[in-house]
This record gives C-alpha cells, structure tokens and sequence, in this order.
C-alpha cells in the first residue's frame, strides 16, 4: 500500500481529499477500511496490522511509493470504507490500483450494496505484485457513503481506490435522447447490403423510436430490427425480410478528437449486427476506406458475451490488423454498458465502463498506411441483420431485437 505522505491526512478509515483549480479526489488506502469480510483468520502478510484489520491478508507491496497492499484475496471478500463525501452530483471517475498473474473481476458498490458502480475487469498482468490501475465512470448524486469493494473472483491484490472528479465540466456535446433530434440526426435508407451483403432495409426512421427504460431510468433512443416488411421494400436479394434504423449525424454534427461515449445496451441473437461508429467527414471526396473509421462498438450475435473495437483506414481495412476483443461477463443483452474511445492525433484507446480494453498508436498505423484521423467525423448508430461478418439469421433467432441507447456524450 502506499505510505502517506504529507499531502494527505490519514485518520483510519477517513477519506483524504485533494483540491485543484478543476478536480478533487477522494483516495482510500486498502488497509484503511472501516469493515471487513475475509474468509480466512489471521493475517497473512502480517503486515501493517492494526486492531482494525488483524484478520485481513495484508502485505509489504513494491508498488510505487511503497506501503502495503491487500492480498490473498478470495472470492466473496470485501472492504468497506465510510466518509466517502461526493459534494455535488455529476461525473465521477473510480481508479482502483490491482495486480493480478491471471486476471479477476472486483465491483464497487456504495451504502453495502444498495447503489451498484458496477464491474472492473481486472487484466492479468503477470505477477502478484506487477501493477496496474483500472478505471470507470459513474454518476453519483451529492451526499455521503460508505464505498465498498467486492471479489467477484479471486485472485487479485488490491493497492488503493480512488474517486476522482473532474469539476463541474460536462460534455461538450450530449445527446440524451429525450427526443430524436433532426437538427442532429438523419436516416440512412436502402437496402442494397451496404457492402457486407445485410439483409435489411433501413427505413426513414419507421425503425427508431424514443421511450422510458425502467432499466436505464431515463428515456432512451430505440433501435428495432424487424423481421417483417410492410412496405414490400426491395433489397439485393429480392423483397426484403428485415427493416431496420441506421442514423448518423453526417453535415450537422462532426468531432476532432476527445471521448467519445455511448451508454448502450445490446441485441443478441443470431444474425444481429449493432455497431456504434465514425467515418471521416470527407468521405464524399474520398471514399472508404480513405476518409477512416473508427468503430467505437460493434457486436456479431454468434459472440454473445463479446463487442469488438476496431479502426480502418487505407491498405488497414474490412478485415483490419487493428481490431480489439472485450469479453463481458453477461450477455451483451443483460445491461448497459457505457462504450467509449479517447482519440487524438497520435493513438486512438477503446474503453468498456472505464476499462480500457484496446490501443493502437499513430506509429503502428504507419507500418499499414496512412493516418487518417486527423480531421472531423460523424456519428453513426445502426443495427444490421446479416452479412459477411455475423452470418444470417436462422431458426433459433428471435426478433424483434433492439439496441438501446441511453446517450451519447463528448469530452474535449
């Protein structure tokens, strides 16, 4: 664990607070707990032991700055720490400080498990004591908590948590989807395969709706994939057999660099394709894959625990190099989840609830092709049934399937 420092003021389980011209965090050391649930007697590590965590493994880290950390970590365990002070509501960022040889998953709750933060997909990184900091972003409304880290595995070491906010600044742009917004947003009509062989037609917003999600307490974009076609459109294949919605927000709303950000939650079933992107604001003049792309989120229904990141550019594209694997814990189904990149002009990351899961650098790029991200893109939210990559719906698959988008939000 790390010593303290004269920066802060330790006081047992008390939170430390830092103040800048733009953020505060809140940082508790793993030792410092107020309670504690640990399945074996004794300490372990037999280090840094007090009256308050003799029966919790503790042990000398050789993490930066030195100290202790907790060890020995069984599934089921978990720390509570009280005085967490959130003094406004708004966007927080938890950092947790772990090291695992195999890899693990913690989650972090408030007040004993009433108010969940979620899941943190801790990677393996090679070693007990081979650290690395793993992190989400959550709302949290004003007020006071005890905050609780929870072993949803073993496994793990646990260093330090730390809740970080970055002001009262938001978005620089948000859409929360209390309406579809046309001064934003148009339709992509058609149904000629869009270049994967797609079996739906996109109609003219017959597909997209607004509603209330109980599960997201909030209204929500929909996206529904039909296996139906009252309008006898016509695809490549002949009549259609599937309608659909595919959005973007192309000449009305484009972005250089910052995060990028969906909350979403997924279809899944055979033959679905939902994907949340960019395309470069030039491609009219020159075509993809020149003008670049950069899929933020996509999932194929064959994987369904599974969404991908992925980049394309010239000579790095449709069966792209530069291609990422997340790997959830659930259905993609089963909740949202908040899907991001953070992009600049020398690397681009992709994120899952804060975890960073993906990274491609400017310099990798450059052994493939050209960079082209150095200029605005567009937003664009579909859900394709079929094609090259998913394979087609059959028999088992079941629609209607919907994606579920809570908002999206930019920070530049």
């Amino acid at each position: 664990m790390k010593t303290t420092s004269s920066r802060f003021l330790l006081g047992g389980a008390a939170a430390f607070l830092l103040f800048s011209a733009s953020a505060q965090a809140v940082i508790y050391q793993g030792e410092s707990f107020t309670s504690a649930s640990d399945t074996t007697s004794g300490n372990s590590g037999g280090a840094c032991t007090n009256n308050a965590n003799v029966n919790v493994d503790i042990q000398t880290t050789s993490d930066t700055g030195g100290g202790c950390n907790v060890g020995w970590i069984a599934q089921g365990e978990w720390l509570a720490f009280s005085g967490l002070n959130v003094p406004t509501t708004g966007s927080y960022t938890i950092r947790m400080r772990v090291a695992s040889p195999s890899g693990a998953t913690a989650s972090v709750d408030l007040n004993s498990g009433s108010i969940q933060l979620g899941n943190f997909a801790i990677p393996a990184t090679g070693g007990w004591q081979t650290w690395t900091t793993v992190t989400r972003t959550v709302t949290l409304n004003a007020g006071t908590y005890s905050l609780g880290v929870f072993a949803q595995t073993a496994g793990w070491n646990f260093n330090w948590i730390e809740v970080v906010s970055g002001g009262t600044a938001g978005p620089t742009w948000s859409d929360e989807f209390n309406s579809i917004n046309t001064g934003t947003w148009s339709n992509e009509t058609g149904g000629g395969g869009f270049g994967n062989n797609e079996r739906e037609y996109y109609t003219n917003g017959q597909n997209a709706f607004i509603q209330f999600d109980p599960q997201a307490n909030s209204n929500v974009l929909v996206l529904e994939a039909r296996r139906d076609n009252p309008a006898n459109y016509n695809c490549w294949y002949g009549r259609c057999e599937y309608t659909s919605a595919r959005m973007n927000t192309a000449g009305k709303k484009t972005f250089t660099y910052g995060r990028i950000e969906a909350r979403l939650k997924l279809p899944q079933t055979q033959g679905i394709w939902p994907a949340f992107w960019l395309l470069g604001n030039d491609i009219g003049s020159v075509g993809w894959p020149g003008c670049g792309e950069l899929d933020i989120m996509e999932h194929v229904g064959f994987e369904p625990n599974i969404t991908h990141g992925a980049m394309h550019g010239p000579n790095y594209s449709g069966n792209t190099p530069f291609a990422g694997t997340n790997y959830l814990n659930e259905s993609v189904s089963a909740n949202y989840h908040v899907y991001a990149i953070e992009w600049n002009s020398t690397s681009v990351r992709w994120f899952m609830d804060g975890v960073q899961f993906y990274s491609v650098s400017k310099s990798q790029v450059q052994s493939y092709g050209n960079w082209v991200f150095d200029h605005p893109m567009f937003v664009l939210l579909n859900v394709a049934v079929g094609g090259n990559w998913p394979g087609n719906p059959d028999g088992g698959s079941v629609f209607p399937q919907r994606m579920y988008v809570d908002y999206i939000r930019v920070y530049q």
